[in-house]
This record gives structure tokens, sequence and C-alpha cells, in this order.
């Protein structure tokens, strides 16, 4: 199969129609021009921009799954990873602000809810988030990946996936709030004890299994 030309920040590299520009990148020996966690569209840790040789808008895609182009130029999206923030039982937006001083910067511009590749309505759930209205906000980012994008495009470094995923962290601390049946603990934790076993190939075997049967083996 003849190959097509790309580029990644500038630099030409050739690569075979069809395929993703991760495995364009790994077969050129660029691996490292992109991060990558789960390779199959879930953790955004290769999110990059595009653009295109037709003068088609660019955009963010996730080069794990996005197929190369003649002529595509790519641009990683690196977005230095934050602390970790603990969660708190019953958060409230003073608790919110008090932690995430940010949320008070938004001023509105959109821009994140541009770059969301998951369609999240990001500038309206900030303004939630600066309400109180913490339930709402859960749902808004309960498809979030976590990719960024919506911090790497905020001029005024908001970070709305942190307080997102910090406030869903944070209700889900509340066993009783979620209505969260524990009667069944020590099943789940034989479930995973199950399914967490040494080993890539046996892992895939039991995961399958356990997925076939619904539960462990008798």
């Amino acid at each position: 199969m003849k190959k097509i030309e790309i580029k990644i920040s500038g630099n030409p590299i050739s690569a075979y129609p069809g395929e993703t520009i991760v495995h364009a990148l790994w077969a050129a020996g660029m691996a490292e021009s992109v991060q990558t966690g789960c390779a199959g569209g879930v953790c955004g840790a290769c999110t990059v921009t595009l653009r295109y040789a037709d003068g088609r808008p660019g955009g963010t895609e996730l080069a794990c799954m996005k197929p190369v182009e003649e002529g595509m130029e790519i641009f990683p999206c690196p977005v230095e990873p934050d602390k970790p923030v603990e969660p708190v039982a019953n958060a409230n937006g003073l608790t919110l602000q008090s932690i995430f001083p940010t949320v008070n910067r938004c001023t509105k511009c959109g821009s994140c809810t541009t770059a969301c590749p998951m369609s999240i309505p990001v500038m309206d759930s900030v303004m939630r988030m600066q309400e109180g209205c913490f339930d709402k906000v859960t749902e808004d980012f309960t498809t979030c990946i976590h990719c960024g994008l919506c911090r790497f495009v905020c001029e005024d470094k908001v970070k709305p996936h942190s307080m997102g995923l910090w406030i869903r962290r944070s209700l889900g601390k509340s066993q009783a709030e979620l209505k969260i049946d524990v009667k069944n603990s020590e099943r789940v934790e034989k479930e995973w004890q199950y399914l967490l076993v040494e080993g890539k190939q046996e892992r895939i075997q039991r995961a399958k299994n356990f997925r076939e049967s619904g539960g462990l083996p008798e």
C-alpha cells in the first residue's frame, strides 16, 4: 500500500492511509510525541489538534481513534498533570471556591465547551459550580475522559475538568446520599480479587468468562 505524508508538530513522517495517528507515530519511532493510556478512546491522554491540507476546519481528536489523511498536520496538546485534591463529604459551593478559587475566573468565552471531545456543556457546568448545583455538575461530567482540553484552551486557567472530577468524588463519599448498597461488599471484593489476578492473558480470559457468565465461576 502506498504511504502518505503527515506532519507532527511540523515534522513530516510517512503513514499508511487509514491507520490511526497513534499507530503512525509508533511505526515512525515517535511514540513519545503523544501520551497514550488506554489506546481505545476512553482515557483522553492522546488528545491532539488537527489541521487539514484541504482547508477544512480542524479541531480536537483522540490520536488513538483518528485515521490519518494525506497532508494532515498534528499538534499534541500537552497538559501538565494536576496534583490530586482529596474529596470531602458534604461539599458545597463555598468549599469548592476555597479549594478551587479559579472557579470564579470564568469569563464565559465558551472555548472549553467547543474544545470538549465528549460534548460536555463545560462552560454552563462551571456556572452551575458557582451556584453550588453539584447534582447537575455530576451529570455533566459523567462522560469526562479527563483529557484536559478545557484547561488547555482556557486563558483564565479555570480547570473545569479537575473541579468536575472533585465534585463527583466528593458526592460519592456519602454512600447514604447515593443509596449505595454495601450489603454485598464481601462478594464484590471477591470479584475484584478474581479479576485482578496477575498475568495479562489470564486477566483477559477471566474478564471474558466473568462477562459471559455474569459472575464468579462455581
